[in-house]
C-alpha cells in the first residue's frame, strides 16, 4: 500500500512539473491534468481495498451490509461512493463558472464594455495604471480571473502601443485580477470551491479578505508605478464605429450592466435564503439576463447577436480549458486524500509546525511552482473543517481558509505559471524572463509580505 501511495504522489508531482513547464515543453497542461487524474485512480484501484479500509471503514461496512468484500464490491464502492463525490463537487463549481462567464460574455457582446476603451484612453501613465488595476480588481471580484484577464488584456491592447508599457500594465492586470478574485466567494474558482465546500460564508470571507487584498493592491501599484515615466503611448487608430458597434443604446447598456453585476452579487443572497447550491442562483441570474436581452433586441433576437465578435469564440475555448483542467485537477487532488497521503501530511504538520502563518508561507511557495487550483484542492482536503471548536482556524470562516485563498492567489502570481491567468498573460505579451526577475518577482514578494502583515494585524 505504501509503495502504491508513493507511486501516486510521484506521478502527480511529475504531472505538475510538466504542467508548470508548458511554455517550455509545449505539452497542453489540460491534457496532462486529465491524463494524470485518470492514471492515479487506476493506480489507486491496485490497492483500493486497503485504502478504503484506511479512510472509509464505516462507510464500506455499511455498503457491504454484512456481505463479504470482493474485488467487484470494492470497485463498485470506489465508483459510486468515492469518485462520484469529487465529480459532483467539481461539476457544481463548473456550472457556476459557466453561468457567470456567460453573463460577462453577454454583457461584452452587447457592447456594455465598449465605452471603456474610449474612456480609458488617457495620457497619464500612472493614473492609467491605477484605473486599470482598480477596474480589473472590481470585475474579477465578480467573474473568474482568467476571463477577467482576457477581457482586460484585450481592452489594454487596444489602447497602449508601447511594448514596454504593455508589459507593465499586463503585470498589473494579473495581480489585480488574482487579488480581486480571492476577495469574494464568486470571484475565482478557488474561492468558489471553498464556498461550495461550505468552509466559508460570503460576508465573513469578504470582510476578512478586504484589507489584506486592498493593501496588497495598493502596495503593488506603488511599486510598479516607479517603472512608468511620461505619458501613455496611446494607439492613434480607433477601431470601427468609434469603439461601439453594438445594437444597444446607451441607456440599455447601463441597465444591462446594473442587472448583470447586481445579479452576480445577488447569488450569495440566493444561496443564503434558499440553501440551494450556488450554481442554481447563477443559472437563475443568467436566464433572467437572457430574457432582458431578448426584450432589448426583440427585432434582432437570435444567433446573429453572438457571432459579431471574436470574444465569444475566445471564452468558449477558455471555458472548455477551465472545465477539463478543473476536472483533472479535482481527480488528482481527490486520490491524494483517498490514499491517505494528505492525512499523513496533516498529522505531520500538526505535530511539528501547528502554525497557520507557516502553512500560508508553504502554500504560497507551492502555488508559485504548482498551479493554485490543485494546491487549493489539496489544502482543502488536508485539513477537514472543524465543527466543535468555533475558535479554531479550521472552523467555518476560520483563518486557515482565508489564508488558503490569499496565499494561493499571491503565490500563483509570482512566476506567472502558477495560474491559468498568468499563463494567458505570458502567452499574450511574451514577457522576457530577465525582465520578470529584475522588475516583477521582488515586487510580488514585497506585496505578499505586506498583505500577510495586514492579515496578521486584522486577524
Amino acid at each position: 500500500m505504501l509503495f502504491v501511495t508513493i507511486v501516486i504522489v510521484a506521478v502527480l508531482l511529475f504531472a505538475y512539473v510538466l504542467m508548470e513547464t508548458e511554455h517550455v515543453n509545449r505539452i497542453n497542461r489540460v491534457a496532462i491534468a486529465m491524463f494524470s487524474g485518470v492514471i492515479v485512480w487506476v493506480l489507486y484501484l491496485v490497492r483500493a481495498g486497503d485504502f478504503i479500509r484506511l479512510v472509509h471503514p464505516e462507510e464500506y461496512r455499511e455498503f457491504l451490509a454484512g456481505a463479504c468484500s470482493t474485488t467487484a464490491s470494492v470497485k463498485e464502492f470506489v465508483s459510486n461512493n468515492i469518485i462520484e463525490q469529487y465529480i459532483t463537487e467539481a461539476c457544481s463549481v463548473i456550472l457556476f463558472l459557466i453561468s457567470t462567464n456567460t453573463i460577462l460574455e453577454m454583457m461584452n457582446n452587447n457592447g456594455v464594455f465598449d465605452s471603456l476603451t474610449r474612456w480609458l484612453r488617457m495620457k497619464n501613465s500612472r493614473l492609467f495604471l491605477w484605473i486599470l488595476s482598480i477596474l480589473t480588481f472590481l470585475i474579477s471580484a465578480n467573474v473568474d480571473n482568467l476571463t477577467t484577464v482576457v477581457l482586460m488584456m484585450g481592452l489594454m491592447g487596444k489602447i497602449v502601443k508601447s511594448e514596454y508599457q504593455r508589459t507593465i500594465y499586463a503585470c498589473a492586470i494579473l495581480v489585480s485580477a488574482l487579488l480581486g478574485g480571492c476577495f469574494t466567494v464568486i470571484g475565482d474558482m478557488t474561492s468558489v470551491m471553498l464556498w461550495t465546500r461550505g468552509v466559508i460564508t460570503p460576508t465573513d470571507f469578504s470582510s476578512g479578505m478586504f484589507l489584506p487584498c486592498v493593501a496588497s493592491l495598493v502596495t503593488f501599484n506603488l511599486l510598479l508605478s516607479t517603472l512608468l515615466k511620461g505619458g501613455v503611448e496611446v494607439t492613434s487608430i480607433i477601431t470601427t464605429y468609434d469603439m461601439d458597434d453594438s445594437y444597444f443604446s446607451s441607456w440599455k447598456k447601463i441597465v444591462f450592466l446594473i442587472i448583470g453585476i447586481g445579479g452576480l452579487w445577488f447569488i450569495p443572497s440566493f444561496h443564503t435564503l434558499t440553501k440551494l447550491p450556488p450554481f442554481l442562483g447563477a443559472l437563475c441570474v443568467l436566464s433572467f439576463l437572457w430574457v432582458i436581452e431578448g426584450i432589448f433586441n426583440f427585432k434582432r433576437n437570435g444567433i446573429l447577436l453572438f457571432v459579431q465578435r471574436n470574444y465569444l469564440t475566445n471564452t468558449e475555448f477558455i471555458g472548455m480549458r477551465i472545465i477539463l483542467y478543473f476536472i483533472g485537477a479535482s481527480l488528482g487532488a481527490g486520490v491524494l486524500k483517498e490514499c491517505g497521503a494528505l492525512g499523513y501530511c496533516a498529522e505531520w504538520l500538526e505535530e511539528n509546525v501547528d502554525n497557520v502563518y507557516i502553512y500560508g508561507a508553504l502554500l504560497s511557495v507551492f502555488s508559485s511552482v504548482c498551479d493554485n487550483i490543485p494546491v487549493v484542492l489539496m489544502g482543502m482536503n488536508t485539513f477537514p473543517m472543524e465543527t466543535a471548536d468555533a475558535t479554531s482556524a479550521f472552523a467555518q470562516d476560520g483563518m486557515y481558509w482565508q489564508m488558503l485563498a490569499f496565499c494561493c492567489a499571491m503565490g500563483g502570481s509570482l512566476l506567472f505559471v502558477g495560474t491559468l491567468a498568468g499563463q494567458a498573460v505570458l502567452q499574450i505579451e511574451n514577457i522576457p524572463f530577465k525582465w520578470y526577475i529584475r522588475h516583477y518577482a521582488w515586487r510580488v514578494i514585497v506585496t505578499w509580505f505586506v498583505g500577510m502583515n495586514v492579515f496578521w494585524l486584522t486577524h
